[in-house]
C-alpha cells in the first residue's frame, strides 16, 4: 500500500491511484477508532497551521476541518476572501508565494465565481483552474474543500461510511450504489456525482449513475465518465447510466441523491415534470435490496430531493453518519499530507 503522501496536494481524486485512496480510508478509520476511546492525537500535527479560504458558504466543511486540525494538535486560520488582499487584486502566485512562508497546509473552498468572487466571467472549471494554479506556486499542500469540478473530502467521507456499512471496502464493492439526480428548484454543480464515480471507478466499487434524460442538463462532464469508466474496467469496478429512478431503485444497496444541473434557464422549464418520481422516499426503498440505505451530502432541500419522512428514519437514513465521517477522513487527508506524526 502507497503510504507517502506527504507534501501531495488534494484537489482531485483522479490524481491519486487505488492504493493512496485506500491509505486515506485506513488512516482515516484508525483515527477514528482512537477518538472513540478518548486517546490523544494531539501530537500529529503540533504546530501545523492550517489556512482556510472560503469563498462561498459553509457548514459541515467548515466545522470538520476547523475541528479536526485542532484534534490532531494544530492551528487553523479562517478566512474570505475580502479580509485578503485577494480583494484588491493581488495575484494568486503572490498570494500562493506568501502563505508557503506561514502555513503548513491550504485548504479551500471555491465555488461559483461570478457571485462569490465578483468575476465578471465566469465559465465551468474556471475553480479548478484557479486551485490548480495556487497548488502550483505553492510550496505547501493544498487541499480541495469544494470546487467547480469536485467534492473529494465528501466524496471519501461518503465512502468510508459505505466501507463501515457493508464490511470494509471489500463488502463496499459488492454493493449496488446508486448515485441519482434528485429534484430540486436552484441548479448546483454536478461535483458530487462526478467525484464519486471517479473515486468509485479507482476503488472498484460498482455504480449506477442515475438522472432524467435530459441531454446537455443532467449528464455530468464526460472527462468524469471516461476516467471512471477506464478506472472501474482496471479495478474490477462498473459505472452504468440509468435515466429512470425507479429501475435504478431495484435491488439497490445505496441510493445517494443528490439535485445538480449544467443549465439554469433550461432547468427551470423541465424541472418540475420530475418533482414527484425524484424525490426519494419510501417508495424508492420498497424494490431496494435488504438493508438498503439512505445517503445525501447534506444540506438535503427537504420536501423537495428528499421525504421527512425518509431522511429522518434511523433506519435508512445515514446522513449524520457520513456527515461525522468528513471529520476523520479529513484528519486523515491533513495527516498525510501535512507531514503528521502518526
Amino acid at each position: 500500500m502507497v503510504t507517502n503522501l506527504k507534501g501531495r496536494d488534494f484537489i482531485s481524486v483522479m490524481d491519486f491511484g487505488k492504493e493512496e485512496l485506500e491509505t486515506i480510508l485506513e488512516v482515516a478509520k484508525w483515527l477514528k477508532m482512537r477518538n472513540a476511546i478518548g486517546e490523544s492525537q494531539d501530537h500529529i500535527l503540533k504546530g501545523k497551521v492550517l489556512g482556510m479560504l472560503f469563498a462561498s458558504p459553509s457548514t459541515r466543511t467548515r466545522l470538520s476541518f476547523s475541528t479536526g486540525i485542532f484534534q490532531l494538535g494544530g492551528q487553523a486560520q479562517v478566512y474570505s476572501p475580502e479580509e485578503l488582499q485577494l480583494s484588491h487584486k493581488e495575484s494568486w502566485k503572490d498570494t500562493a508565494e506568501m502563505i508557503s512562508r506561514f502555513l503548513s497546509g491550504f485548504a479551500i473552498r471555491l465555488y461559483n465565481l461570478k457571485t462569490q468572487m465578483g468575476t465578471l466571467e465566469y465559465e465551468y472549471g474556471d475553480a479548478r483552474k484557479v486551485l490548480r494554479g495556487i497548488a502550483e506556486y505553492a510550496s505547501i499542500p493544498v487541499i480541495n474543500m469544494l470546487d467547480d469540478k469536485e467534492h473529494p473530502c465528501q466524496i471519501m467521507g461518503d465512502i468510508l461510511t459505505m466501507t463501515e456499512k457493508f464490511g470494509g471496502l471489500e463488502g463496499a464493492k459488492k454493493k449496488k450504489i446508486v448515485m441519482s439526480w434528485a429534484y430540486d428548484e436552484r441548479a448546483k454543480s454536478a461535483g458530487v456525482p462526478q467525484t464519486m464515480i471517479a473515486a468509485g471507478g479507482i476503488l472498484g466499487l460498482n455504480i449506477v449513475l442515475a438522472y432524467p434524460n435530459e441531454p446537455g442538463l443532467y449528464d455530468v462532464d464526460p472527462e468524469y465518465i471516461e476516467f471512471a469508466k477506464n478506472a472501474a474496467a482496471a479495478s474490477g469496478g462498473s459505472l452504468t447510466i440509468e435515466n429512470d429512478i425507479w429501475k435504478a431503485s431495484k435491488d439497490a444497496d445505496v441510493i445517494y441523491a443528490k439535485s445538480w444541473a449544467r443549465n439554469p434557464d433550461k432547468h427551470e422549464s423541465v424541472r418540475d415534470k420530475y418533482k414527484d418520481d425524484w424525490c426519494i422516499s419510501h417508495e424508492h426503498f420498497k424494490t431496494a435490496g435488504k438493508g438498503a440505505v439512505y445517503m445525501h451530502c447534506l444540506p438535503a432541500r427537504r420536501k423537495f430531493e428528499v421525504t421527512d419522512l425518509l431522511i429522518d428514519d434511523p433506519k435508512i437514513s445515514i446522513v449524520n453518519d457520513e456527515a461525522e465521517n468528513r471529520l476523520h477522513v479529513q484528519k486523515a487527508i491533513m495527516s498525510l499530507t501535512m507531514g503528521g506524526r502518526l
